[in-house]
């Protein structure tokens, strides 16, 4: 028998007879597996067999290429043979296939077994499963290459700190914004090796707070100063650093540069500060053209009143009429203008009123029929006898709408007529209360078609979709013929959609046009009716019901036609009128004798009317007397009625002045000094004491106004022409044929007026000269504002133009920028001197 044969027959007999070796190795739960050195299976433990799935007697004998496939025995037998040609102990992680026939991990060694007498006698192989373990560390491996990634590619910077704050890992981005490339280079150090000492102490401080409490900061955004470049901005996230424990270990964070979007919302912030800026000069600007534009309003209002109470005949009270109802629809003009704000934000109310809508019509018609009658055009109304003529709504937006389509059909109507019908909508009945097919209404509801029909010019197919829009005609020829926005019909469209109905149009070249749009309004009751009609007829008279005493009213105001005005009014109902020409006049007045009322107009030089209130309610204090004192604002909007409440004033009359309006406010004026009290001695007495005992307890709120501000005596005029005229080079300076149409007393009013502006004018320029130098702008806005209104009368318009400009860069306080001062002082100077050199020519041609 071979040696080799011998060895393993005496292998085989002593492994199997061995019990003490059998139980030991059954007893681990590692699987035992002993070869002899050919490779046959001479034992296995319970737990080798467990883990193959089979019996003794499977394996009993059997070599690797019995029991596996042909490349797992082969790679098997190279281990076997390495080990036992004397190389030693193997030990391998192998992937293997289970009992179940599922692949798994097993940790093996194979290790030489020698007898007692150092001779080789067989293979020892331990292994036990590693699955887990496997799976385990190559998820971690997963993991970690998915974190190298992240860090590696992610463009924001993500860091993680020990409870030092030292940094013990960082991304690619991060290291790059420290400035370096390796991201090893940034391992150790602490926010204090990169950032200010500012910053890097309150990134500390917010890192101790997340590891005490050990809740998240997140999402803050953080102004990062650095030593060598300018600050950066970033929105960061701070978090407690866990180990598996759930121990806090240090922090991690992440952090996305937002520099780029701070400097947009810095540069946005600027625009909304600018745009607020101009928001504000908006306002501004709005309140200074509703007092411009309200003051000659007021006037032709006021005159309106008046000459409607005078002895008129038929022709003459329907040309008041007229005058009066266009007032009223350049009124409701002026107020779009001062409501653009809500214009732009499509918030305009509707009112919602009893109104006579062929009174509407005919008065649209009535303000254009003169354009018409001068073009020779005939206009014509026709309109439903089956309509009812009283409806609720907006008369004042509903005849802006006729006057814009009238008009326009009016301006592009060369010959022929122009016609507004109106018409029950064809198939709709009138709608009686609780019609379910109508709106919830208190009455019932008439729905009716508007249409405004001319000969005109036409509009073509293709330029029909586009007429409607903002700022838009038929063509570029047509605008430069015949002028305009092209704003009216898109103003026009937007009121009808607000109104519930939709402007359209039909139209042919060379034949005409139809704007039309349908409407569905409330009708008004009978009470409701009668009430209008009743108001109309009292419109131009004194309501007799409502009670009025004598009253004397001091009137505060500024402008020469507002004081005429407004005299006239209080006059014809029955008061006393005494005026003063600013408020620091007014003041004195007031100390000087006794009023009833005073009529207080907010803008005015020297002291304007808040500040005069605010004087007399202060001198008032301790007494018990208490004035009242009305503002009459030109500009009426909502900052003056806050204003007016706030200096004191009891309420507020908004120019133009309706003589209603003023009437029911002085019905509640209960005179304190009523002339049927005691005879003229006694009233005189005691007006006497009363300004006496104001006069002890009042001090005087200004100096003395300076000598070049008092209104000057009628200089000798040397001009004693029936015309005015001045030479060719100085036309521009003036416009004397609107000074003409102003001033009252014709040439020679203008002449006189002429003479005092001269004075006036250089007077006010030295002062202007002398405030804009001292950077004096309180000074400056007042010099200027008075000389702006100066120039108004006689139509220097330029010069007036550049005295605006003064006032508002006054008004914000630019004076103090010197090139700026020095660039409108010139300015001022050279257009002053023009404008005095026309006057002289004026006065003496």
């Amino acid at each position: 028998m071979p040696e080799s044969d011998a060895a393993s027959d005496h292998m085989d007999r002593e492994f199997q007879s061995s019990a003490t070796y059998r139980a030991l190795a059954n007893s681990l739960p590692l699987s035992v597996l002993i070869k002899a050195p050919d490779g046959r299976r001479v034992f296995a433990n319970d737990a080798y067999l467990r883990w193959r799935g089979v019996t003794w007697e499977d394996v009993i004998g059997k070599v690797d290429a019995e029991l596996f496939p042909p490349e797992i025995a082969q790679q098997y037998s190279v281990d076997d043979e390495a080990v036992l040609a004397g190389k030693g102990s193997n030990l391998a992680v192998e992937r293997t296939r289970l009992a179940d026939g599922s692949l798994g991990w097993i940790e093996r060694v194979k290790s030489p077994i020698y007898d007692a007498h150092g001779r080789l006698i067989g293979l020892q192989v331990l292994f036990w499963d590693v699955t887990a373990r496997v799976e385990a560390e190559e998820k971690s491996r997963f993991e970690q290459s998915l974190l190298k990634t992240l860090l590696k590619t992610i463009p924001d910077s993500i860091y993680f700190k020990d409870l030092e704050s030292r940094y013990i890992r960082v991304s690619s981005a991060m290291a790059k914004k420290f400035g370096h490339t390796d991201v090893e280079a940034i391992l150790g150090l602490t926010d204090a090796d990169v950032f200010t000492p500012e910053h890097a102490q309150q990134a500390l401080e917010d890192e101790r707070r997340v590891i005490e409490s050990g809740d998240a900061l997140v999402d803050r955004a953080e102004r990062e100063t650095w030593p060598d470049q300018d600050d950066t901005w970033c929105l960061t996230t701070k978090m407690p650093l866990r180990s598996d424990t759930g121990e806090i270990m240090g922090t991690c964070g992440i952090s996305r540069d937002i520099t780029a979007l701070k400097r947009s919302e810095a540069a946005l912030q600027e625009a909304v500060r600018m745009a607020d800026t101009a928001n504000r000069a908006k306002s501004e600007f709005l309140a200074n053209m509703s007092h411009e534009i309200r003051t000659p309003m007021n006037a032709m209002v006021g005159m309106a009143d008046l000459l409607a109470q005078t002895p008129l005949d038929e022709d003459q009270r329907e040309y008041v009429d007229t005058i009066r109802r266009s007032s009223d629809s350049l009124l409701r003009l002026l107020n779009d203008i001062l409501d653009f704000s809500k214009i732009e934000a499509r918030k305009l109310e509707l009112e919602s009123i009893v109104f006579s809508l062929g009174y509407e019509i005919q008065a649209a018609i009535s303000t254009l029929r003169f354009q018409a009658t001068e073009k020779g055009l005939q206009l014509h109304y026709t309109s439903d006898s089956l309509l009812p003529n009283h409806l609720i709504g907006d008369p004042g937006r509903l005849r802006q709408i006729l006057v814009n389509l009238i008009g326009n059909a009016v301006k592009f109507t060369d010959r022929g007529s122009v016609t507004v019908e109106v018409q029950q909508v064809p198939g709709q009945e009138p709608k009686a209360p609780g019609d379910e097919s109508g709106p919830s209404l208190a009455g019932s509801t008439s729905a009716f078609r508007i249409s405004i029909i001319d000969t005109g010019i036409g509009i073509s197919p293709a330029q029909q979709a586009a007429v409607l829009a903002p700022f838009t005609q038929a063509d570029a020829s047509t605008t430069r013929r015949f002028g305009g926005t092209g704003l009216g019909l898109s103003i026009t469209r937007q009121l009808v959609e607000l109104m519930g109905g939709t402007l359209q149009l039909n139209s042919e070249v060379g034949v005409g046009s139809s704007f039309y749009f349908d409407l569905e309004l409330p009708t008004a009751d009978t009470d409701a009716a009668n009430q209008y009609d009743a108001d109309q007829e009292q419109d131009l008279v004194i309501d007799e019901s409502v009670p009025t005493q004598p009253l004397r009213v001091l009137v505060a105001e500024d402008g020469v036609t507002n004081q005429h005005v407004i005299a006239g009014l209080l006059r014809s109902l029955g008061h006393e009128c005494f005026i003063a020409s600013d408020g620091r006049e007014a003041f004195v007045k007031w100390r000087s004798e006794p009023f009833d009322l005073v009529l207080m107009d907010m803008h005015m030089p020297v002291m304007d009317g808040p500040a005069a209130t605010r004087a007399i309610r202060q001198q008032e204090l301790g007494g018990d007397r208490h004035i009242p004192i009305i503002a009459v604002t030109a500009a009426a909007m909502a900052e003056d009625a806050r204003l007016c409440r706030e200096s004191g004033m009891d309420d507020f009359l908004t120019k133009p002045i309706r003589r209603r309006k003023l009437q029911e406010i002085l019905a509640c004026i209960h005179p304190a000094h009523p002339a049927v009290a005691a005879d003229d001695e006694d009233v005189d007495e005691r007006r006497e004491a009363e300004s006496a005992a104001r006069r002890s307890s009042a001090v005087d709120i200004r100096p003395a106004e300076p000598a070049a501000q008092q209104s000057p005596a009628a200089p000798f005029v040397k001009n004693p022409s029936s015309r005015l005229s001045i030479a060719d080079e100085h036309a521009e300076c003036l416009d004397l044929d609107s000074a003409r149409s102003r001033i009252p007393g014709g040439v020679s009013g203008v002449l006189r007026l002429a003479a005092v502006f001269k004075e006036e004018c250089q007077s006010l320029v030295a002062e202007l000269q002398k405030d804009i130098l001292a950077g004096d702008h309180d000074a400056a806005r007042r010099n200027a504002h008075t000389l702006k209104g100066a120039c108004s009368l006689l139509g220097a318009d330029q010069l007036q133009a550049v005295v605006c400009e003064i006032e508002i860069e006054a008004n914000e306080r630019q004076l103090s920028d010197p090139a700026q001062s020095r660039q409108l002082l010139q300015s001022l100077l050279d257009e002053s001197s023009r404008v005095l050199d026309a006057v002289d020519d004026l006065l003496v041609s």
